[in-house]
């Protein structure tokens, strides 16, 4: 990436990692947590969630709704936005640690195709039907075969290279426990939506191609509310501690076609009652972004209140 665009991207990620005043808390373990305590914790405030120079009202208001939904559920929210060409970003606890779950397979596909690029050459057809299967139906067996192909250094590299210096690679490189936080998600998917130098046209449209053709099943959390013209580019982990029912559930995606244009969306959650509460946190969360994004008007009814098939077992990425 040329000199501009590492500022630009760091930039934006400055602006969501410190806009809050965030501190990082790691997650010990599965106890609940209210998000209320979490965020007084990190003295953030309406106004404090989303910034825009040329949309000042809508971060506002956006802000007050962030907030809303996020301090009314248990366990942890996050949340990161970027809309508007960077002209509008939000980060709600954006430099808090999550545990990736199957979120984490983004980072892995990516980091494969910046190393296609640096030895110049195309995805084998191995390449190709293991990362179809690791993006769009989350298949554990492909991401280990993926993973140990290309190494943990070269994933360390990757994240060297885009500035997203808040990601830890687990010790044994088990994808769905790496530490993420909304921060470099929001720079993650910036780099496979937008022209950059780490990733190039091919590789990025291979990218976005894949994460489009996600299946059903797995399609909620940030698409809820989105606009029925856009298209979306979405990537979810839903990943139960073991023996528990309290689970970590991620979603992060970006949308291109609406006519607010290409924007980014990361919502992170741990210490759920149930995969079930956590999907309702993030698509609560979405239904507003995707509503004041768009031109707010009419409610939009988050998706998970309507009869639909969700892939409930969990996405085993905690052993890939």
């Amino acid at each position: 990436m040329d000199k501009t665009s590492v500022t630009t991207t760091r930039a934006r990620t400055t602006r969501l990692a410190v806009g809050l005043g965030a501190s990082v808390l790691l997650a010990a373990g599965p106890i609940a947590a209210p998000a209320q305590a979490a965020a007084a914790e990190d003295g953030a405030g309406a106004a404090d969630v989303c910034t825009s120079e040329k949309r000042p009202e809508v971060a506002a208001e956006l802000s007050a709704k962030i907030q809303e939904v996020a301090q009314s559920r248990e366990g942890d929210v996050s949340v990161g936005v970027s809309a508007f060409g960077g002209d509008l970003t939000c980060g709600y606890q954006p430099s808090k640690e999550y545990f990736a779950a199957s979120s984490g397979k983004v980072l892995l596909l990516t980091t494969l195709l910046r190393q296609t690029m640096d030895e110049g050459r195309d995805l084998t057809a191995e390449e190709k039907e293991l990362t179809e299967k690791m993006i769009t139906v989350s298949d554990n067996d492909a991401t280990i075969e993926l993973k140990e192909m290309v190494g943990k250094q070269r994933m360390q590299d990757f994240l060297d290279m885009a500035g997203m210096d808040d990601t830890k690679l687990h010790e044994t490189n088990a994808i769905g426990l790496m530490k993420i936080n909304a921060a470099d998600e929001i720079t993650l998917l910036e780099l496979i939506s937008q022209e950059n130098e780490i990733l190039g046209d091919e590789q990025r449209a291979y990218a976005a191609g894949l994460m489009n053709s996600v299946i059903e099943e797995q399609r909620w959390g940030v698409t809820a509310g989105a606009p029925e013209d856009a298209e979306s580019h979405v990537k979810n982990g839903w990943l139960p501690y073991d023996n528990t029912d309290v689970w970590r559930v991620n979603s992060i995606g970006y949308f291109t076609g609406a006519e607010a244009g290409t924007y980014h969306m990361v919502v992170l959650t741990d210490h759920n009652d149930g995969m079930q509460y956590g999907v309702d946190t993030i698509e609560s969360v979405a239904v507003e972004v995707n509503s004041a994004i768009n031109g707010g008007g009419t409610a939009i009814t988050p998706r998970s209140t309507a009869p639909r098939d969700i892939d409930t077992a969990p996405d085993g990425s905690d052993r890939a």
